[in-house]
């Protein structure tokens, strides 16, 4: 019979030795459970790799998500976006509603020229004050301002107004009883007002004067006066047969003034020539008619 010690000497040893196949047991499971972690991890890194690789390869084929092209220009005005764009409404549809009716075109109307002369006179009193500046507004002229042969005139006219050459006495007056002013004038710039004129003595003598005729009409306004006599106003158009004539008479010795308008058109280019004449003379002294200013509109 084995002994005590014996005993426990097998007993030792068979718990070394279980001891000793637990420990070699569990080695091997670790070494095993390694290796396959190792393997798992690289075939997770493989598949990894391999989807980001066929992620990459398709996207070149998939269509890139819409992005809203940039609105076309027209020179500083720029078209909102097309219909759907997170930036705009869109467009906005007509609908069915007709559109606003074109408007009108109003066409001038060409006048045509007159087919024969007109001219037509007139006789009026002088305001207490004429602006000849305002009134005449292609031309205006006055007499006798500085002398006998002083002539005032807009400094713009271009002449329309004329005076044909004297051929009768000519005398300076400041007897009128309104007054004439006037502003751009040439040699006098302005007046603020004038009685003076020009007259003339003896049946027969008197001015004359002409103006610019054509298809425009135009009104030309001649300021005059009479001394103890009868002055005649006659009126042509050089482009026809058209004439005119009034009087203005004055028996005493007080200047008597006027203002004796003529309204005319031609059917061409011409003039109109008037002459302002002693038709009587019924003083002794100096008779005869006189000549302050003229006006073209």
């Amino acid at each position: 019979m084995p002994s005590t010690a014996d005993g426990r000497r097998r007993r030792r040893t068979g718990h070394r030795a279980r001891s000793s196949g637990f420990a070699e047991g569990g080695r091997q499971w670790n070494e095993v459970l390694s290796s396959a972690a190792v393997i798992l991890a690289g075939v997770l890194v493989v598949i990894g790799f391999g989807f980001i690789a066929t992620r990459g390869l398709k996207g070149n084929d998939e269509p890139a998500p819409p992005i809203d092209p940039p609105a076309p220009a027209l020179g500083d005005l720029r078209l909102p976006p097309p219909t759907g764009s997170s930036s705009s409404p869109g467009l906005i549809p007509l609908g069915s509603a007709s559109p606003s009716p074109s408007p009108s075109i109003t066409r001038a109307t060409t006048v045509p020229p007159p087919s024969r002369d007109q001219l037509r006179l007139a006789k009026d009193s002088v305001p207490t004050v004429v602006d000849l500046a305002a009134e005449g507004e292609s031309d205006w002229v006055h007499w006798g301002l500085d002398g006998t042969f002083s002539l005032e005139r807009d400094k713009k006219g271009d002449f329309r107004i004329l005076e044909g050459a004297p051929t009768a006495p000519r005398f300076r007056h400041s007897l009128s009883p309104q007054k004439f002013k006037w502003s751009g004038g040439d040699p006098v710039a302005s007046s603020g007002g004038t009685t003076t004129g020009i007259r003339t003595c003896g049946k027969g003598n008197g001015f004359t004067l002409t103006a610019p005729a054509g298809t425009t009409p135009r009104v030309l306004k001649l300021y005059v006066g009479v001394f103890a006599a009868r002055g005649k106003l006659t009126a042509r158009l050089s482009t026809g047969e058209s004439t005119g004539t009034t009087v203005l008479e004055q028996r005493g010795d007080t200047l008597r003034t006027a203002v004796l308008t003529v309204a005319y058109q031609a059917p061409r280019s011409g003039q109109v020539r008037l002459s302002w004449t002693t038709d009587a003379a019924y003083g002794k002294g100096c008779a005869g008619v006189a000549l302050e200013a003229a006006t073209l509109s």
